[in-house]
């Protein structure tokens, strides 16, 4: 357990949000937590960029069309205009990423690795891609190669790497 006493807890939060300062008395514990919160919280905010994600434009790319069809569930179908997306554009990581996405919901996992990996060697830094393979790795069995993916979210200080971690425990139980 991280913390001793409730006081920890309620102290990090305090130090985080700028409510304390170190003159009052706290457990290194607590200032390392607050410190990793910081880190958590302030990585995440850099990460995304709304004008990196906009919305799919329903006339648009193979891509964009691709997204919608995920964002429906319609896996099949997105598969098959994320394959003409990359026929298009093989140099894609992000096509190939959301390919194999709509592959390993669709149950061909093998596909799917195979979409994952091209798209790792061209972006291995790419974080949600190596969570997708993760996954998909697991569900086809091949636990020890997701978890070389889970220890390569851990080296990139994804927050991605917990929900990879918990998808390896449950193994083929789910497909999400």
């Amino acid at each position: 357990m991280l913390f001793h006493r409730p006081y920890d807890f309620s102290l990090a939060i305090r130090l985080y949000t700028g409510y304390t300062t170190f003159q009052e008395e706290c457990s290194m514990r607590a200032a390392v937590f607050a410190l990793a919160l910081s880190l958590v919280f302030s990585t995440a905010a850099l990460g995304y960029e709304a004008a990196r994600h906009p919305k799919p434009d329903l006339n648009g790319s193979f891509y964009e069309q691709g997204r919608i069809q995920v964002h429906q569930g319609r896996w099949e179908r997105a598969a098959a205009l994320f394959q003409k997306a990359v026929a298009e554009d093989a140099k894609d990581y992000k096509a190939y990423t959301l390919l194999g996405y709509s592959l390993r919901h669709a149950g061909r996992l093998n596909e799917a690795i195979a979409a994952y990996n091209r798209a790792v060697e061209m972006n291995p830094g790419y974080a949600e891609l190596r969570e997708y393979r993760g996954k998909a790795l697991a569900l086809a069995g091949r636990r020890e190669a997701a978890m070389r993916d889970y220890a390569a979210l851990v080296r990139m200080g994804s927050p991605l790497a917990e929900d990879l971690k918990e998808a390896i425990g449950r193994g083929a139980r789910t497909v999400n």
